[in-house]
């Protein structure tokens, strides 16, 4: 039987809260007006905090903006990975279920969110270490997905270059639809998928599958 996570103090309690009302507050400034208008001068205003207390959390606007993007982006990809290795046990099936999750917060997305997404894109190509960043949390979870089932990969592909590849998709599928409002992301994502699973999954695999879901 395992242990329990160790209880935070008091202290590391407030900082948590304090934090998640810096972030709730510059969501809600987001919302409003924007990223361009979601100023530090505003966030402290509505949190009631001093320009030093935000200070003790994030040392620029960008470092919150920047914060609020990973977890983002971590939460949704962790958690649709996490959700596919139990639910699933082939590749094509996990694949199907990350994209296809993906593509409705994508298509369904509020204007908070595409704000954001915008945000995280212009990350990856203003500042190696904020992309660097970002494409790491995509990547680490897709190796997980891909790691998992390597018997489902197609003999000369890696779990490492899969993962790259899918990532990089997936950025140009989002690149495209914040950028061109008739792009269909919806069709283009079910393609992914198509060529995804025809692409990297062994024949075998897929014929197990397909047949299992036929009988």
């Amino acid at each position: 039987m395992s242990n329990p996570p160790p209880r935070k103090s008091l202290r590391e309690r407030k900082k948590q809260a304090q934090r998640s009302r810096i972030i709730e507050e510059a969501l809600t400034l987001i919302g409003q007006s924007g990223i361009a208008d979601m100023t530090i001068d505003a966030i402290c205003e509505r949190a009631g905090i001093s320009r030093k207390t935000f200070y003790n959390y994030y040392g620029t606007r960008h470092d919150l903006l920047f914060d609020i993007c990973v977890s983002r982006t971590l939460e949704l990809v962790r958690g649709s990975v996490d959700e596919a290795l139990e639910r699933f046990d082939h590749l094509d099936e996990r694949i199907s279920h990350v994209l296809g999750m993906q593509k409705q917060q994508l298509c369904q997305a509020s204007d908070l969110e595409h704000e954001l997404a915008r945000y995280s894109i212009a990350s990856i190509g203003n500042s190696l270490a904020s992309g660097a960043t970002l494409l790491s949390v995509m990547n680490e979870n897709f190796l997980r997905l891909y790691s998992a089932s390597t018997g489902d990969l197609k003999d000369s592909l890696s779990a490492e270059f899969c993962a790259e590849m899918t990532v990089g998709m997936i950025d140009t599928v989002i690149l495209n639809h914040l950028h061109n409002p008739d792009y269909d992301a919806g069709q283009r994502y079910d393609e992914l998928i198509d060529f995804l699973c025809r692409g990297l999954v062994r024949e075998r695999a897929r014929l197990r599958v397909s047949g299992a879901a036929q009988g």
